[in-house]
């Protein structure tokens, strides 16, 4: 039998054993990180540019803070952060099979709508969008033509009819004549005939061909388009009265049918210059798109670290008001760098609402493929942060890091 002293000094020292293992856990903060990560595979690119990488990265035009109300979508959520793709807006110019293993969201066009049938019948959960130009309508050649159906003007005739009864629909410059390019000419969205028609024609496209909403593209937020033309609106002598004709359209097609019927509305909003006027247009939108995201148009220089930032924070706003976003990067098939950057910096602001595309605008009928976009970096740890120009944000199972000065990204599985 042990002596009882022993006893009691064994029964001490457990006591002082457990205490101590208690102050040690509660020494460590709830969320704290292993020091050290094993690097599986990691993609570093060069930087392709010749700016200083001291160069100070500019703020951008401040949008209103994120309320906790309005938090991301995976904040609650165990569920890894999946890249989904949006595919528009004519089917793909082979097989359909691989959008229906890879892609999320669908805009297709009138007279697609077996391609669409077919999606679905394959799985594909809507909605499937109606692709629609808000603003432009073409002209066919002859009165007898058929136009292109990507706008609501889409029977032959409707081009004469329109310019003889109703000449006043047209947008027209400072010497009278219609503004366009092309066989495309615009349509003045503040007037309230155009409007009307606009919104019987949607209808009954929407319910004649079984869509279940519209993509507006071309939805302007600034004259800077038409400037480009060498344009000046007659109607509209600067960025807010145009800005506020276009709003009233928005307004008129979401409050009307679109919103009551179920039916979700998103739009191509272009030219922003003011990130204000995108949030006013986002009131009566769903879901809207960046069509030049992170790395502007082929060709170009690409966004300034200014408009990079901008457009960050616009995804982030939109989906923070629970709005969709569909975020199309620009660039050659075979830019490796340039798909890293952009699909680095779609991570950075995805919260679970946003959809990608690297792709060009002359190729949207094709699909390229990115092993990269079928990475599983598990579940967002917080939201993007800054650390010098660099910008990063950490998942459970990795991180990604983009620099907009030197646009150049990695994505780092862990």
């Amino acid at each position: 039998m042990p002596h009882p002293r022993l006893n009691i000094l064994f029964s001490t020292l457990v006591i002082l054993f457990l205490v101590g293992c208690t102050l040690v856990e509660k020494s460590q903060p709830a969320n704290s990180l292993p020091t050290q990560v094993q690097k599986v595979s990691t993609t570093v690119l060069p930087s392709a540019q010749t700016e200083p990488a001291s160069t100070p990265v500019a703020s951008a035009t401040p949008l209103p803070i994120q309320t906790p109300g309005q938090a991301s979508t995976l904040a609650n959520s165990d569920a890894g952060l999946d890249i989904r793709l949006a595919w528009f807006y004519k089917p793909p110019a082979t097989s359909l099979d691989e959008l229906t293993n890879d892609y999320d969201f669908f805009i297709l066009t009138h007279n697609d709508e077996a391609a669409r049938d077919l999606l679905k019948s394959r799985g594909v959960e809507g909605p499937i969008l109606q692709y629609l130009l808000m603003s432009e309508i073409m002209d066919p050649g002859s009165c007898n033509a058929s136009p292109n159906n990507d706008q609501v003007a889409f029977k032959p005739g409707d081009y004469c009819w329109i310019q003889t009864n109703y000449p006043d629909w047209f947008l027209t410059g400072q010497d009278g004549q219609k503004l366009g390019q092309g066989q495309y000419h615009m349509m003045d969205s503040g007037n309230s005939g155009w409007q009307s028609f606009w919104l019987e024609r949607a209808s009954l496209l929407q319910e004649s061909y079984g869509w279940d909403g519209i993509f507006l593209d071309n939805v302007e937020a600034s004259l800077s388009k038409i400037a480009e033309w060498g344009g000046q609106p007659a109607l509209y002598p600067d960025d807010a009265s145009y800005q506020a004709a276009i709003e009233s359209e928005l307004k008129l097609l979401y409050t009307e049918y679109f919103h009551p019927k179920g039916r979700p509305v998103f739009a191509n909003i272009i030219a922003v210059r003011d990130p204000q006027v995108w949030l006013r247009y986002l009131q009566y939108l769903d879901g809207a798109m960046i069509e030049n995201f992170a790395t502007g148009w082929p060709g170009d220089e690409g966004l300034s670290p200014v408009e990079w930032e901008q457009q960050i924070q616009m995804a982030a706003q939109a989906q923070a008001l629970g709005k969709k976003i569909i975020l199309v990067a620009q660039g050659d098939q075979y830019d490796e760098q340039r798909e890293v950057f952009a699909l680095a910096s779609y991570l950075l602001v995805s919260d679970g609402l946003a959809f990608f595309r690297y792709t060009n605008h002359n190729h949207y009928e094709d699909i390229w493929n990115y092993a990269n976009q079928n990475s599983d970096l598990g579940i967002p740890l917080a939201p993007r942060y800054q650390a010098a120009q660099h910008w990063r944000r950490d998942f459970s199972k990795g991180f990604v890091i983009v620099d907009p000065v030197a646009r150049t990204a990695s994505i780092t599985l862990d």
